[in-house]
């Protein structure tokens, strides 16, 4: 968990990371009110409460109706949870708060229609439109992860196994990596190997590679933006984006022509920018 005191422009005056406790008996909620209350001691001034969490979030009223590894959110209205802090709390989906920190601080400043793709354990996904989030359903829109890449199984088995996020994310190719080669490396160790020119690895490597490209270019003419943002650790690598632009040059239609695909600007600090850029929207600040 990162949390910051922030000043309303984004600036950090203080930050902390903290682990994230155990999901079953909300000691995520203990977790929060601690941080919060320690930071209102050295900071008395501070005006409000803004979380981004991975979840399915209606922002309105702060339900969470999905989340992943953080399961004791889930079913939970969190601003009515967290009330008794006496500050309005403001709650949006972590995706979407990387895509509201590129279009306030980020590479998607110029843009009224972008896509931002959040690449690490899953693909996560936020779409932005007129300026402002598409929400969907109880905040599930831009699941990306969730889209099916392949036909040969069952449905369940698609959905479960063989979607984007499954042959796509960073994990994925750590795990194909480490399963291929008997080892238990990082992916730091494995892309150390990727730049000594190890054939094998770049070829395993280039395999998820296409299968990302793939994905991005459905999306491409799902929604046809001005932009594609691109998110997480592995977006860093100076090889990622123009793998993908030379994929996206082979696909004969109008909107290729005209797509750019950036990385994210933010990188790290994009969930504590976008929070806060939420958090200013939903209060009338900006």
């Amino acid at each position: 968990m990162k949390a910051a005191v922030m000043d309303e422009a984004g600036g950090i005056l203080q930050e902390e990371k903290v682990p994230t406790p155990p999901s079953g008996d909300g000691a995520i909620f203990r977790v929060i009110r601690e941080i919060f209350h320690k930071q209102k001691l050295l900071y008395p001034d501070i005006a409000g409460l803004a979380l981004s969490i991975p979840g399915a979030v209606d922002v309105d009223s702060g339900y969470v109706s999905y989340a992943g590894a953080v399961m004791d959110v889930i079913g939970v209205k969190m601003k009515d949870e967290l009330s008794d802090l006496g500050v309005p709390v403001e709650v949006e989906n972590d995706a979407n708060c990387a895509a509201l920190a590129e279009k306030w601080k980020g590479n998607a400043q110029d843009c009224d229609n972008f896509l931002c793709v959040t690449i690490g354990t899953g693909i996560g996904g936020a779409i932005f439109s007129h300026e402002e989030i598409v929400h969907g359903v109880e905040g599930m829109a831009g699941e990306f992860g969730l889209m099916m890449l392949d036909t040969h199984a069952d449905i369940p088995e698609l959905l479960e196994n063989r979607n984007f996020s499954r042959y796509s994310s960073t994990w994925n190719i750590v795990h194909c990596l480490n399963q291929h080669f008997g080892d238990e490396k990082t992916g730091e160790e494995w892309f150390k190997l990727y730049d000594e020119n190890n054939e094998e690895v770049k070829t395993i490597v280039h395999t998820f590679y296409d299968r990302l490209s793939i994905g991005i270019i459905n999306l491409m003419h799902i929604f046809a933006p001005e932009k594609i943002v691109i998110g997480g650790g592995i977006s860093g690598r100076p090889e990622l984006i123009p793998y993908i632009k030379k994929q996206i040059a082979k696909v004969p239609t109008a909107i290729a022509t005209k797509m750019d695909i950036q990385e994210c600007k933010q990188k790290n600090k994009a969930g504590l920018i976008g929070a806060l850029y939420h958090f200013q929207k939903m209060n009338g600040v900006l």
